[in-house]
């Protein structure tokens, strides 16, 4: 089976579009505001529960929201379907938002959309506008496994201190600390 040229640049600028996508998701769930800006052109707007903001102003909204209400996040990247046309693209991901409430025993879900208009710009794919679309929520009452088999696994951290940043990748002893399951995150100083 033969490809063709426009064939396999679709799929590049799929794959680079869905890149720049899950570069905020991470961003966003380690508090790594640079990470955040670069899925967006500096000219950018993005749309949360009825404001609209610049890169770096949804960064620091972002971040300083998710630091005083919840203990933990996850930002989930479902479904997405990306049209592509010439340097334009539009694109629909289905995110899974899970938060972990700071004050009280309570997980908050919820599920919505990220729909982006993107552009290609000298060659690389980012965010000119976005709309974030909640579909639907609910509670939970927090898990607990304090003693349990989740009670020594590795905990992230909101900032380049994560395990995920580490190049190379490597793993000690000293890093097996025994940490308190669902201990309160907080953003560096």
């Amino acid at each position: 089976m033969a490809i063709n040229e426009s064939d396999l640049q679709r799929l590049l600028d799929e794959r680079d579009i869905l890149k720049c996508v899950t570069r905020y998701a991470r961003g966003i769930d380690r508090h790594d505001a640079a990470l955040i800006e670069s899925a967006f052109h500096p000219d950018s707007r993005d749309h949360h529960g009825g404001d609209t903001r610049s890169r770096e102003d949804l960064a620091e909204w972002g971040n300083d929201l998710h630091a005083a209400h919840t203990r933990r996040h996850s930002h989930f990247l479902a479904n997405s379907t990306i049209d592509v046309d010439g340097d334009t693209a539009h694109s629909e991901t289905y995110v899974l938002f899970v938060l972990w409430r700071r004050h009280d025993a309570f997980v908050d879900i919820s599920g919505g959309r990220y729909v982006d208009r993107l552009e290609r710009r000298d060659g690389e794919w980012r965010i000119v506008e976005r709309v974030v679309v909640v579909d639907w929520t609910a509670e939970a009452a927090e898990g607990k496994d304090t003693k349990g088999t989740l009670a020594r696994y590795a905990r992230g951290s909101w900032d380049t201190d994560d395990v995920s940043y580490r190049r190379p990748l490597t793993w000690s002893e000293e890093d097996n600390t025994t940490i308190v399951f669902g201990q309160l995150l907080t953003p560096k100083a």
